[in-house]
């Protein structure tokens, strides 16, 4: 797994680069103390992973992150930070993990058993079937110490809820450690996002009600309700047929 770490501390730094390569699991292959650094060597060095702090001289790590996200093939995140109170943005960014200072060695080494995880999911679903053979329509996700494969028909929407990224089938809730926009990228072509925390089956949906301030919310076949925030009720509409 290859890493790039940004953390303005050196002592902190070199402190984090030195526990990553005593894994075994982790090729740090760039580091810097600057924010404008990062955005211009990433894109280039197409890390796996960036660990990044919070606050900087010149610049701050949500920031960073954002536009890391915005990527087409986005590094996975590990915020490293003395302050706790960011855990919410990490969150919405979908982090994989939130790390607060001082770190321990087995913090940071669970950390890594966390993205090698994440890894080998994002691989499972990556690859393409076998010659011959059509698209089984599966969703790999992991759980803990479960991977499950799910039919994606059976998939009324994925989302998030008090920090925890889930997948909603017509029979149950999944929890999962897969981020939002890992599954999005996964998902078909009936799959689409209608909230900054939800992406919804739209094949599975009997109806639209309208919801206070002009948003709205999704009836699903299982019973389910969904939100629509308002910046996405004219596309949903239209691709409904409304």
């Amino acid at each position: 797994m290859k890493a790039y770490v940004v953390e303005d501390e050196l002592y902190a730094r070199n402190e984090l680069i030195f526990i990553l390569r005593q894994t075994g699991q982790v090729d740090v292959i760039g580091e810097t103390d600057d924010i404008h650094k990062a955005i211009w060597d990433i894109p280039k060095m197409k890390p796996d992973v960036v660990f990044l702090d919070i606050h900087f001289t010149r610049g701050n790590g949500v920031e960073l992150a954002k536009q890391l996200q915005a990527f087409k093939e986005p590094p996975l995140l590990v915020f490293v930070t003395a302050y706790d109170e960011y855990a919410a943005e990490a969150f919405d960014l979908e982090a994989v993990d939130y790390i607060v200072k001082p770190f321990s060695d087995e913090r940071i080494i669970k950390s890594v058993d966390r993205l090698l995880s994440q890894m080998k999911v994002r691989t499972m679903n990556e690859e393409p079937p076998l010659p011959g053979t059509k698209d089984p329509g599966k969703l790999v996700v992991k759980d803990s110490e479960r991977i499950i494969i799910i039919d994606t028909k059976e998939i009324v929407y994925v989302g998030t809820e008090n920090r925890q990224v889930f997948v909603k089938t017509l029979k149950r809730k999944y929890p999962t450690e897969t981020p939002l926009y890992e599954l999005e990228k996964r998902l078909g072509s009936a799959f689409h996002r209608v909230h900054r925390g939800y992406i919804v089956n739209l094949d599975l949906v009997v109806e639209i009600e309208p919801w206070f301030n002009g948003a709205c919310t999704l009836g699903c076949r299982d019973g389910s309700r969904v939100p629509v925030s308002r910046s996405y009720i004219r596309e949903v509409k239209q691709l409904l047929g409304f």
